[in-house]
């Protein structure tokens, strides 16, 4: 990292020693081409129900050769659920959609529904528990549930990454102290926050932001 610039997630990264990345909410896989692309070399394990967008997914990580996916949702329990697609499908949930949606971004509109398998991040995570691990979920409103299905791999994380929203774009979301205190509850507290967007209306101003979390010491029971 060069002298007097801000860190970046790739600079956490670096930093733990990070060799497996659950990408939770992965659509077609930008986020691991990102991480590819600076650098970073171990493996990701990536999570997307979608079926068409699992398919681009899985197409770029067989082109990988530390890359795993998952054609699933991640929640707080196993079990089936029905998605929302957006047109765009990086705005797709599992949670209904708010009129702020569309307003922030026309793609958001409600394109058809999906049934999804569902799986909890614990019936993964056990393979890895000896190497150190992150957890990204951008899972649009879903990392709760995301988080309440991995009780006990947080135990084994060295970081997590969520997006959390200012403006809620979604039904029944928690906001961003909610997301501070139960991981802090957990025994994470913030390392860096980075902006997702801006609101056309009011460029100034964020929509939603990346929270990166890293191990406090001591662990707070």
């Amino acid at each position: 990292m060069a002298p007097h610039t801000q860190p970046e997630l790739i600079d956490f990264l670096r930093a733990r020693g990070i060799e497996v990345v659950f990408d939770v909410g992965a659509n077609d896989g930008h986020f691991g081409l990102w991480l590819r692309e600076r650098g970073y070399r171990g493996r990701i394990v990536s999570f997307e129900p979608i079926r068409a967008v699992f398919d681009v997914l899985k197409a770029r990580a067989d082109e990988d050769g530390d890359w795993e996916v998952h054609p699933v949702a991640l929640g707080e329990q196993p079990g089936k659920a029905v998605i929302n697609v957006a047109e765009l499908s990086v705005f797709s949930s599992l949670l209904p959609q708010r009129d702020a949606a569309t307003a922030f971004d026309p793609g958001a509109t409600h394109a058809r529904t999906e049934e999804v398998a569902v799986a909890t991040l614990d019936q993964f995570a056990p393979d890895y528990a000896s190497r150190a691990c992150f957890l990204k979920s951008d899972t649009q409103g879903f990392e709760r549930q995301v988080l309440l299905g991995a009780k006990a791999t947080l135990p084994i994380l060295q970081g997590v990454q969520l997006e959390l929203p200012i403006i809620q774009l979604y039904s029944g979301v928690w906001g961003i102290s909610e997301a501070i205190s139960f991981m802090s509850k957990e025994g994470f507290v913030v390392a860096q926050i980075h902006p997702v967007n801006h609101h056309p209306a009011d460029p100034v101003s964020w929509v939603e932001a990346d929270c990166v979390f890293r191990r406090a010491e001591p662990r707070i029971d």
